[in-house]
């Protein structure tokens, strides 16, 4: 991850707005990541509720907005200044992490904790008390918010299992660039069937270190997958390939490494065999129709922004360029947890009894609160049904020897929180 200036930041947000607008000039990109209307956030907010967070000097505020009526939600925490001293400390103790991992990650994971907590108080607990009891909501989370885990945000509750009360076991979210960007993706998930799968495994050579679960993840998805299916792995996963099979796919899966350039969003990208694919050319080049994108990579959901814009990002990208729903990582995710997730996630989704965010959500619940012993038993029972290839039950199952059983190995926020939903 490119760590950018302030200046950096500005530069590139120019050199975007030229490039928006040179897109403008194309037929049918004429409103491309135009301002939304009223009327547009009020379609997109008749399915569920669509929440904007933004900053500001004095204090911040949320906007509920439930088809045509909104309510106002003031979060006097969330100032301006508030915000970003926090997004920088948080930033620099993940640039630290990245460049030193044995070094940094307690200041890492202590970062992630403190600024979880933090989004509650200032932000999410505040919303949170005004949607109720509703199944799912859309957050549209202004500026600097776009570099943080709402989902994860956190208070304390001695009766959940980890102690603690987060954002996602009160409902589930999604997140979205804009109520018009949503309300697209909305429409062409209604059009998509997820019929034909595309996924990349471990592309080879990058210049990047192993990913030994990606091979059983990749097993995992196509295994319990009831389409059509194609692989790309090691040196197959070129940019190249990747660009003509994703053309006839509905669903993508990237067991890949990702990565963000905070200060040229344009350039952040995925790793694919020798050359890689990023933001820049997925908006020159790419015409997908996917119903889902599945980034199980580091960063994949890391925007550049300067601060009330909309960001832009791989998710952003991928909406704009056909993709209806995507689920990306915010950072660096472990290897082997990703992969439980993923299993776990794919099994309750291809059920087509819940959405896409549901499946998420619930994946990520049944990965942090279930007792390890409870994890093993489970994966033991699926081995070689439909969902879990037996070679992959006893990889998962090998992994969490040692141990305690009614722990929960899983449990901290950096190993089952990273990932999000953005779209439909």
């Amino acid at each position: 991850m490119t760590e950018p200036g302030l200046d950096a930041i500005r530069a590139a947000r120019r050199e975007l707005d030229e490039a928006i607008e040179e897109i403008r000039k194309v037929p049918g990109y004429e409103r491309f990541l135009s301002p939304p209307t009223f009327d547009d956030v009020a379609r997109a907010a008749q399915t569920c509720p669509v929440v904007y967070f933004a900053a500001a000097q004095l204090g911040g505020l949320a906007l509920i907005v439930r088809g045509a009526a909104a309510v106002h939600v003031p979060l006097e925490q969330l100032t301006a200044e508030a915000l970003r001293t926090r997004v920088e400390g948080h930033l620099d103790a993940y640039r630290d992490y990245r460049l030193d991992r044995d070094a940094h990650r307690d200041d890492w994971y202590r970062s992630l904790d403190q600024i979880t907590a933090w989004l509650w108080d200032a932000a999410v607990g505040p919303v949170l008390g005004r949607l109720g009891r509703l199944p799912e909501a859309v957050f549209v989370p202004g500026g600097l918010l776009g570099l943080l885990p709402l989902h994860a945000a956190w208070t304390e509750d001695r009766t959940r299992p980890t102690g603690r009360r987060y954002a996602v076991d009160s409902l589930a979210i999604s997140y979205a660039p804009n109520a018009r960007s949503l309300q697209v993706a909305r429409d062409a998930a209604t059009e998509l069937a997820p019929t034909r799968l595309l996924a990349v495994a471990e592309p080879r050579p990058v210049r990047a270190s192993d990913l030994p679960s990606a091979r059983y993840e990749a097993m995992t998805v196509l295994s319990g997958f009831g389409g059509q299916s194609t692989v790309l792995q090691g040196g197959e996963a070129t940019r190249l390939a990747f660009r003509r099979e994703s053309a006839r796919a509905t669903v993508l899966h990237l067991a890949c490494h990702g990565y963000a350039d905070l200060a040229d969003p344009l350039d952040s990208g995925l790793l694919l065999a020798g050359r890689p694919v990023t933001v820049r050319d997925l908006l020159d080049e790419y015409r997908l129709r996917v119903r889902l994108a599945v980034l199980s990579a580091c960063e994949t959901a890391l925007p550049g922004t300067e601060l009330p814009d909309e960001v832009v990002a791989l998710p952003t990208g991928l909406l704009q360029a056909g993709v209806a729903g995507i689920v990306a990582s915010q950072w660096s995710v472990p290897d082997r947890a990703t992969a439980m997730l993923m299993a776990e996630f794919y099994r309750r989704w291809s059920l087509g009894k819940v959405s896409v965010a549901s499946a998420l959500r619930d994946s990520q619940r049944w990965l942090r609160d279930t007792p390890n012993q409870q994890k093993r038993e489970a994966w033991r029972a699926l081995a070689g049904q439909r969902w879990l290839p037996t070679e992959v039950a006893e990889y998962f199952d090998a992994a969490m020897l040692g141990q305690e059983p009614d722990g929960r190995a899983h449990q901290d926020i950096h190993l089952w929180a990273a990932f999000a939903h953005v779209g439909a």
